[in-house]
């Protein structure tokens, strides 16, 4: 009978490289942004923002001894977001940490599986943040802010003329020219209050690498120290978000959006902020669990500043 183990294999060890590298996840840029300035919230039934809504009526000029007028007017409301909650499970059996201790344990198993498991979870915020939450239960995301018809926050745009975001539609159906890039981008400016990042998928970002002269292909610093490539457009990053909505070349779905982020930030709670849990030992099963819960939600207070170009085709 032929033996299972050769000579070689029985008196060498494998090679294994400590270091463990993702396959699987894509970019993710918009939420790192958006984490890295997020606001923490101690608690709340929800979470409200007031908004100006209305001027002022009774304000004009005059002369003498007019009547000036005292009438008054509601000028605020409440934009009302709900709190929203992730969560990512890691459990290994008594047995595989057993066998991933002491020296041969190259890796830490545990550890391993809470940073795919941290990984994954923020993958799926990644992917909400682009959605428009018809779950009910996600983030209300990029897809509902981004829209000049959709209700967001509790108010209609039929409700609120201002609380709508500047959706461009191309001059020429799909094609994708700097002038376009302009005028959505200058759609969005008010005085000296403009974006403050243009995201965008990887095939729409080639096909603006295309329409630069090579001296104007600035990078943003601060972007690119976090491993994400950039050009420049008036002074701001454009960077690739593998989660933005569109299918790529050959389809006219695919966007570009214009955010300010002065208006737009991650809501955390404060203790639920990719919080570790462990789960106590079940009664009948030799298997440790812990979770990682994440509770808040996307917020944007103000959808005017906020703009998208929707129908690109990148290979036109």
């Amino acid at each position: 009978m032929a033996l299972s183990v050769s000579q070689i294999a029985s008196i060498t060890h494998r090679l294994i490289l400590p270091k463990m590298v993702e396959n699987i996840f894509g970019s993710n840029p918009v939420l790192f942004r958006l984490k890295d300035k997020g606001i923490k919230y101690s608690g709340g039934r929800v979470i409200q923002q007031p908004l100006v809504y209305k001027k002022t009526d009774a304000v004009g000029s005059f002369e003498g001894a007019e009547i000036l007028s005292t009438t008054l007017n509601d000028n605020l409301t409440n934009a009302e977001f709900a709190w929203r909650q992730y969560y990512g499970t890691i459990g290994i059996t008594g047995r595989d940490e057993l066998l991933n201790s002491g020296k041969e344990g190259i890796l830490n198993l545990l550890e391993a599986k809470r940073l795919v498991t941290e990984l994954t979870l923020m993958d799926t915020m990644g992917t909400d943040l682009q959605g428009s939450n018809s779950s009910g239960k996600a983030l209300d995301g990029l897809g509902s802010v981004l829209s000049d018809t959709t209700t967001y926050a509790g108010i209609a745009t039929a409700d609120f003329s201002d609380w709508k975001a500047k959706v461009r539609t191309l001059s020429v159906a799909g094609t994708l020219t700097l002038i376009e890039m302009q005028k959505a981008y200058g759609a969005t400016v008010v005085g000296s209050d403009h974006p403050s990042v243009i995201v965008t998928r990887q095939s729409v970002f080639d096909k603006l690498w295309t329409l630069y002269q090579p001296d104007q292909r600035f990078t943003d610093s601060k972007m690119a120290s976090a491993g994400f490539s950039t050009l420049m457009f008036n002074g701001i990053p454009i960077v690739v978000d593998s989660h933005v909505t569109g299918t790529d070349g050959g389809n006219q779905d695919n966007w570009i959006q214009f955010l300010n982020e002065r208006y737009l930030w991650l809501a955390t709670h404060s203790d639920s902020n990719f919080k570790v849990v462990a789960i106590p030992p079940l009664k009948d099963q030799d298997v440790k669990i812990v979770r990682i819960l994440w509770a808040g939600n996307l917020l944007c207070s103000n959808r005017r500043m906020q703009g998208v170009i929707k129908t690109v085709d990148p290979n036109l």
